[in-house]
């Protein structure tokens, strides 16, 4: 009988193979040390050889020009050689008598047990990197009984975790993807998986640990699902998905080097949506002409205290070099409703999505929406960096922003910083009131960006983070796309150009209607790129325009 198993983080792709089970640590090392100050400098020797095979590693990722990925290995190698953890390891050898392995585990441990003890998902999966500096250090002392690149070809990795070092090891295509009991959405070792298009679930629990070797495995990374030992009718089914997928790619390598553009030569632009500076390089890769929404709140998320201002130049500035003149849109912060962080010291709220979130906390909080606004606006000296705002209700809000932007602006002038003060403004279309009154917005904004995920969740009065509702009040409704449209008659006649960035622009069967409904830019995940882009050329503006049409009537 068939197992599923559900994780709390992924990297889109399917992938079917056999089970491999990594377990490089099993060993049990209880022998003692009789000679400390040998097996010190032992472990010395270890650490020296680790870092230098982080830092090849990170030296290796920049000729790729992979700089976010390798300021990763740069930071565990200053980890690896951290004099304090020397000196633990050798306090608890003395004192407690132990092995140096038995004290260098227990050491690490002591430390991660700290980290996971914080009351903040981001922190605890940062134990993760203390859990690769342990590994490093035993690799380099006695090697691994059984190596990554030892492993058979499109075998399944199944691991408790993967150090971010192993992960980089797999892009290579050996194993067809990989299933970890610990990690979650946020872990370095995910971001690398999704940067590098490495199909995983990660975050499974301790049953992953049971899946014995060689059992037959589906790996579903777009819905975060493992299936053990599927039966014959799972297994060919997401065989012919794999087998299309693979197929697709393959027809579609040609499309990520052209500009998006309609079977009757109309231009669409395709931008990517990001979380992180890491999946700049894979949006790239994939055929971005530049990134539509890059998301902020990774750098707010998980820790005790905003960044201050520098953390968020140096993040922003990453990515518009990265994307080499092309645009790069960013949202200011946009938490609140399922998104808290703890030292912001929120009111609690019976119903969040409706209260203090997006520019409505940059209100309530504008010294944290100044320090954004100014490293925005420092790191735009740097290419074409373009500020969004998020969940706006009324004209007055876009006033606010657009008040302290160019505030932010003269302090940085006072100071004699580098900056633009010229950062072009634009507002996301989220809410049924903005789109309502997108006419009176339009005065104020130098673009609009609609973000559909939420659009339909209010338009709707359905939750989106519940699959039963969601699914029956699809974003793709007649409601949401009249807003849509809407939006886009405002735009129009104010010369504005309009982007969507929600969910339903990477929907193959839906982007040519947003087209057809005047929208001249798409954003979604990377991985949609291709997919999208095919899709448009093989749709002319009329096909699109009649589509349209249909759905909405009098609105087109």
């Amino acid at each position: 009988m068939a197992i599923y198993l559900r994780g709390a983080g992924s990297s889109p792709g399917v992938a079917l193979g056999r089970a491999v089970r990594y377990l490089p640590e099993n060993h049990a090392w209880h022998t003692v040390d009789a000679d400390i100050d040998a097996a010190m400098a032992r472990f010395m020797a270890a650490q020296a050889m680790a870092a230098s095979q982080l830092r090849t590693l990170a030296d290796l990722l920049r000729e790729e020009g992979r700089i976010e990925e390798a300021r990763i290995f740069d930071t565990h190698a200053l980890l690896v050689e951290d004099e304090t953890l020397a000196q633990d390891v050798e306090r608890r050898m003395r004192e407690g008598h132990i092995s140096l392995e038995q004290a260098l585990i227990a050491a690490i441990g002591s430390l991660r047990e700290a980290i996971e003890a914080i009351d903040d998902p981001y922190l605890r999966e940062r134990s993760s990197d203390v859990d690769s500096v342990r590994r490093a250090i035993l690799t380099a002392l006695h090697g691994e009984t059984r190596r990554i690149h030892d492993l058979p070809i499109g075998a399944i990795l199944v691991a408790n975790d993967l150090t971010p070092a192993e992960a980089v090891s797999l892009r290579d295509g050996r194993v067809a993807g990989f299933a970890t009991a610990e990690g979650g959405p946020t872990s370095h070792t995910t971001i690398l998986a999704r940067a590098f298009g490495i199909p995983a679930v990660v975050g499974l629990g301790a049953a992953t640990l049971a899946v014995p070797d060689g059992a037959p495995l589906v790996l579903d990374g777009h819905t975060g699902l493992l299936i053990v030992d599927p039966d014959a009718f799972e297994w060919s089914s997401y065989e012919r998905r794999a087998s299309g997928t693979i197929i697709a790619r393959i027809r579609r390598q040609p499309l990520r080097d052209q500009p998006g553009r309609l079977a009757s030569g109309e231009p669409v632009t395709i931008w990517a949506n990001i979380n992180h500076p890491l999946e700049a390089r894979a949006a790239l890769e994939q055929g971005a002409e530049g990134i539509g929404l890059f998301r902020t709140e990774f750098l707010f998320l998980g820790r005790s205290a905003p960044p201050d201002e520098n953390e968020q130049y140096e993040a922003y500035r990453t990515v518009v070099e990265m994307m080499e003149g092309r645009p790069v849109i960013i949202r200011t912060l946009d938490i609140g409703g399922d998104k808290r962080a703890d030292y912001l010291d929120l009111p609690h709220e019976l119903n969040p999505s409706l209260g203090i979130r997006g520019l409505r906390l940059a209100m309530r909080r504008p010294d944290l929406f100044r320090t954004q606004v100014r490293a925005m606006l420092r790191a735009a000296v740097h290419g074409d960096l373009r500020i969004l705002l998020p969940m706006v209700t009324t004209p007055d809000e876009v006033t606010w922003a657009r008040e302290q932007i160019r505030s932010a602006a003269e302090s940085l002038a006072q100071e004699d910083i580098p900056h633009r003060a010229d950062v072009p403004v634009g507002v996301m279309i989220e809410t049924p009131a903005a789109a309502i009154t997108a006419d009176l917005l339009a005065r104020e904004a130098a673009f609009f960006s609609i973000g559909t995920n939420d659009l339909a969740q209010y338009a709707l009065a359905a939750d989106r983070t519940s699959a039963d509702v969601s699914a029956r009040y699809p974003q793709n409704s007649a409601a949401v796309l009249r807003l849509i449209a809407q939006t886009v008659g405002a735009a129009a006649r104010a010369h504005l150009q309009v982007c969507v960035c929600g969910e339903i622009a990477s929907a193959p069967d839906v982007a040519p209607l947003l087209v057809g409904l005047g929208v001249v830019q798409l954003s979604m995940n990377p991985m949609s790129i291709p997919m999208i882009k095919e899709r448009l050329s093989e749709t002319s503006i009329t096909q699109a325009r009649s589509a349209a049409r249909t759905v909405l009537g009098f609105y087109v």
